[in-house]
C-alpha cells in the first residue's frame, strides 16, 4: 500500500464513520490501507469494525490515552506513508486525496496542506489560515513552529520510516512535538496547493485550551530554548491581541 490512513476513536462511532466514509467505496483499495485503533468503545464501534469490508487492520481494546493509541496505529501501519485522521476529522474530497496520492509518487519525505475548520455539524467555518492567527507557510521545516502550530496535524503526511513515535509524556499537544521532531529528519517537504483535511473544532485539545497552551510552551521551549521561547510567546500574545476574534 502507498498510504496508511490511521484513525483513533473512543465512543465516537458517528465521527469515525464520517472519517472513513470517503474511503469506503473501494476506489482506493490498492493505494490506501485503513487502520483503526479503538479504545474499547461501548457505542457499537467494535461491531462496525467487525463488519467493515474496507478497514484493513483494527483493534478495540483499552489504551493509555490518545497518543498511546496513535503509537499503536503507527506500529500497525504498513504503508509507505502515514496520515493520521482521527475520528471526527476527514479528507475534504476525492480530488484532494487524488492530488495527495499523485504527490506521493514523487517520493517526498513529507507533504503538508491547508486544513478546513468545521463545527460538530460539519459546517465549514473557514480555513485554518483564515480563522486562526497562524498562516500556512510556503515552506515547512522544524523551525516553522516557533510561533505556534501553523500546519494542521490532519493535513500532514509523512514517510512511515520517518514517523517517530509520539511522546506520551505530553497529554495535550504531543502532535506539535511529534511534527517538529519528524521535520528535523525530513529533507524534502512539499506543499499541496489545496485543502486536504477537515478538522472538527470540538476536539480534545480544543476543549482543554488552557492546559494545552501551558504544555505547548513546554514543548516549544524544549526545541527552541527557554529564553527564545519567552520572546516568541510574547509575539504570540501580541499577534492574538492584534487579531481579536480569531482562534
Amino acid at each position: 500500500m502507498k498510504l496508511s490512513v490511521i484513525s483513533i476513536a473512543y465512543n465516537n462511532l458517528n465521527g469515525l464513520r464520517k472519517t472513513l466514509e470517503l474511503f469506503e467505496d473501494g476506489r482506493y483499495s490498492s493505494d490506501i490501507e485503513l487502520v483503526v485503533v479503538d479504545g474499547g468503545s461501548a457505542d457499537g464501534t467494535k461491531a462496525y469494525l467487525e463488519n467493515s469490508k474496507f478497514i484493513n487492520k483494527w483493534v478495540s481494546e483499552p489504551d493509555k490515552g490518545i497518543y498511546n493509541a496513535m503509537n499503536k496505529g503507527l506500529s500497525m501501519a504498513s504503508g509507505e506513508y502515514v496520515w493520521f485522521l482521527n475520528s471526527g476529522d476527514y479528507a475534504i474530497s476525492h480530488a484532494a486525496v487524488n492530488e495527495l496520492l499523485t504527490a506521493l509518487k514523487n517520493g517526498p519525505d513529507a507533504v503538508f496542506a491547508e486544513t478546513m475548520m468545521v463545527d460538530e455539524n460539519g459546517k465549514h467555518l473557514g480555513t485554518r489560515s483564515a480563522i486562526t492567527t497562524r498562516k500556512l507557510p510556503e515552506h515547512l521545516n522544524w523551525q516553522s513552529f516557533k510561533l505556534g502550530m501553523n500546519v494542521g496535524h490532519q493535513s500532514f503526511v509523512i514517510k512511515r520510516q520517518l514517523a517517530l513515535t509520539y511522546n506520551e509524556q505530553f497529554r495535550y499537544v504531543a502532535d506539535i512535538d511529534w511534527m517538529i521532531r519528524c521535520l528535523k529528519i525530513c529533507h524534502t517537504v512539499i506543499k499541496l496547493n489545496a485543502v486536504l483535511a477537515c478538522f472538527t473544532m470540538d476536539g480534545f485539545s480544543s476543549k482543554n485550551r488552557d492546559k494545552s497552551n501551558k504544555e505547548r510552551f513546554k514543548v516549544l521551549a524544549s526545541h527552541y530554548g527557554y529564553i527564545p521561547n519567552l520572546f516568541n510567546h510574547a509575539q504570540i500574545v501580541f499577534r492574538k491581541w492584534m487579531n481579536k476574534g480569531k482562534v
